[in-house]
């Protein structure tokens, strides 16, 4: 098991409509496809910075879940909308949990 941490950051004034769109839009529909999202957070110091976490069984569950996402119809506009209201790309780490937290 491993998550992911995916940090994203609005154009500066966006981060509310980002929020917005990640949570009722783009979060659903990967939770939909068999994600588990573990948390959505904005950040306390910059609201233009979104995080989300992502849980996956292994690298397969992962590249399973993911090409499901892209080849959904509805994926294109979640990725054109994401865009238009991001300040770049997305930042993601990757982390495996301890001995003590598996």
């Amino acid at each position: 098991m491993f998550y992911e941490i995916r940090t994203e950051h609005a154009r500066t004034g966006a981060g509310t409509e980002l929020a917005r769109y990640l949570d009722e839009t783009v979060i659903p529909l990967h939770q939909e496809l068999g994600m588990q999202v573990v948390g959505a957070f904005t950040a306390i110091d910059d609201p233009d910075t979104f995080v989300w976490i992502r849980r996956f069984e292994d690298a397969a569950d992962r590249e399973h879940i993911l090409e499901a996402v892209h080849r959904d119809p509805r994926c294109d506009a979640m990725i054109t909308t994401v865009a238009a209201l991001s300040d770049g790309p997305a930042a993601t780490l990757r982390l495996q949990p301890t001995a003590g937290f598996r």
